[in-house]
């Protein structure tokens, strides 16, 4: 589904909005500096005067060699002031980048685009907006890396989890370099969604592009579209399905099954094998289930560069609510 004039101009509001904030932050940066060290304010008043004044001497010269000789003493001299400024703020301590711009997007420094392609970070925004009923933001806050917990797994069940968390980190490390997805399966409630999420978010962070579906609001989403006259949407859709940097489908079999939903889902899969971008799926379903209920096929595909990570254990969300129970006063 393509963005209308007004969601497009939403976007390009966020951007403008990000780049007055970077620009206000070093603002603010390069007041504290001044405040702190004069010396740093009077070499920058130094680069000021070096620059006019070489511009004025140069309105007299008409010799090329000696214009050429007198902008190299200009572009030794700023090297020199400019050495001064970080030699100083290393001094009190500051970072080498103190006194430079921030971008949110080092990619794109904040502008949406990269050599006039859209940078992940305007697709992904692109994607909260159209999907926006995949809530990704409220699942990241309350599912990451920094809310991990292994209290509730022993014995096998705990090494169980401790691989697919290992199997996570890797997966995020490599994930520039190396095409790979990643399967979660076993029992209810065993972290499955939890990790992730977890992955969603590590990425999220380092400006790649996301799509979080649970696999009833994934195929609910495509059926919508799907028997338009107008397939404008339906073929928008399939792009981000098809183009995001990595496509998590949670919840795997809990769809209506069948011959409409197989199809999309091993078309889904295999464009994204062929793209070389990365899936995450999680489920309930044990692999042979998986393999009856959407083909040797799919499987077959689905298993391509996966590392397939096993969840076992006690219902987790059970135990918490239960233990808030327990907690509450008589």
């Amino acid at each position: 589904m393509p963005l209308t004039n007004e969601e497009y101009a939403k976007i390009q509001h966020i951007y403008e909005e990000r780049r007055r904030a970077d620009e206000y932050a070093l603002a603010e940066r390069l007041k504290e500096i001044r405040e702190r060290i004069p010396a740093y304010r009077e070499t920058e008043e130094s680069i000021i005067d070096a620059s006019v004044s070489c511009s004025r001497s140069l309105i007299g010269i008409s010799d090329e060699g000696k214009r050429a000789a007198k902008l190299k003493e200009l572009h030794e001299t700023l090297d020199g002031l400019s050495k001064q400024k970080a030699e100083l703020l290393a001094q009190y301590g500051y970072p080498a980048d103190y006194a430079s711009l921030h971008w949110q997007c080092e990619k794109c420094r904040d502008s949406g685009f990269v050599n006039g392609e859209k940078c992940s970070c305007f697709k992904q925004l692109e994607i909260d907006l159209l999907y926006d009923h995949s809530n990704l933001r409220v699942i990241l806050e309350q599912n990451n890396f920094s809310l991990l917990s292994y209290d509730y797994y022993t014995g096998e069940h705990l090494r169980h989890f401790e691989e697919a968390v290992r199997e996570c980190r890797s997966f995020i490390e490599d994930f520039d370099s190396e095409y790979r997805n990643l399967l979660f399966y076993g029992t209810v409630g065993t972290g499955k969604s939890f990790l992730s999420a977890c992955v969603a978010k590590e990425l999220l962070d380092t400006g790649h592009s996301i799509i979080y579906f649970s696999a009833q609001q994934l195929f609910q989403t495509i059926s919508g579209s799907y028997y338009d006259k107008d397939k404008s949407e339906l073929n928008s859709l399939y792009g981000h399905l098809y183009e995001s940097d990595l496509l998590i489908i949670d919840d795997l079999g809990t769809e209506m099954v069948n011959e409409f939903t197989r199809t999309q889902l091993f078309n889904i899969i295999n464009e994204r094998a062929l793209r070389e971008h990365s899936t995450v799926i999680s489920t309930n379903l044990e692999l042979q289930q998986i393999r009856e209920l959407y083909s040797d096929r799919l499987f077959s595909r689905l298993a391509d560069h996966c590392r397939i990570c096993h969840m076992t254990g006690k219902d987790i969300r059970l135990q918490k609510k239960l233990e808030a129970e327990y907690k509450k006063p008589l």
